[in-house]
């Protein structure tokens, strides 16, 4: 009897854990896809790195990437002046007048006159530190009692000693937050910036020191006072 009972007993279990894998199965089969995936085997997983992002590399290279793209914002951007000026007009009129310039671009000045010049005269414009501009009148506007120039830089001449071969760390600072240079600072800088490797380096490390990413606010580029 005892036998009976122990049988049936088995039986019984074997059908239970029979019906028990059988639904454990039909549910692993329900699973979504990923966590139904089997996992690969960590010994054959390489670790793998992100690429590094564009623009995060170190050094002078970088330094360098950064001054030329400060240098090519900047390169038809105004940049503001008050400095005294003598314009004689030689050709396309007749005349000799003080000036102010108001701002000075790579290819261009603003300057204001108390007199008005006809569109298209060539003038000489004499600057500070012996520093004459020949350029073309593009337009002459009244405002506020005088006239608005505009001036594009044909050609420039200075008389003076041997140039410096760098620019000074005080005119790069100066150049970079956009106020306190003369005009023909700024143009001297700009021409010298084009050629000199090493000083768009150190004016790329000015700019991240002097104009953090987090702070900078791109400035609106104005008509350039060559244009029409």
């Amino acid at each position: 009897m005892d036998d009976i009972v122990r049988e049936h007993r088995a039986a019984e279990a074997t059908s239970e854990l029979t019906a028990a894998a059988a639904q454990l199965k039909k549910d692993d089969k329900k699973l979504p896809a990923p966590l139904n995936k089997p996992r690969p085997s960590t010994e054959n997983q390489a670790l793998a790195l992100p690429a590094p992002r564009p623009g995060r590399g170190n050094g002078p290279a970088k330094a360098s990437d950064r001054g030329t793209l400060f240098l090519e914002k900047r390169r038809e951007a105004r940049y503001p002046t008050n400095d005294p000026a003598e314009v004689e007009v030689i050709n396309g009129g007749t005349g000799q007048f003080s000036a102010t310039v108001l701002d000075v671009s790579r290819s261009g000045l603003r300057l204001k006159l108390d007199a008005s010049i006809n569109r298209g005269a060539e003038v000489k414009i004499t600057l500070q530190r012996n520093i004459m501009i020949f350029g073309q009148i593009r337009y002459c506007r009244p405002l506020a009692g005088n006239f608005d120039v505009g001036v594009l830089i044909q050609d420039m001449a200075q008389n003076s000693g041997q140039p410096s071969p760098h620019i000074e760390d005080d005119l790069l600072s100066l150049y970079v937050i956009g106020k306190g240079l003369t005009v023909p600072e700024v143009i001297k800088l700009k021409e010298h910036l084009v050629n000199c490797e090493a000083c768009r380096v150190r004016l790329g490390d000015k700019d991240a020191v002097l104009n953090p990413v987090r702070k900078r606010k791109l400035p609106t580029t104005p008509v350039d006072p060559a244009d029409d």
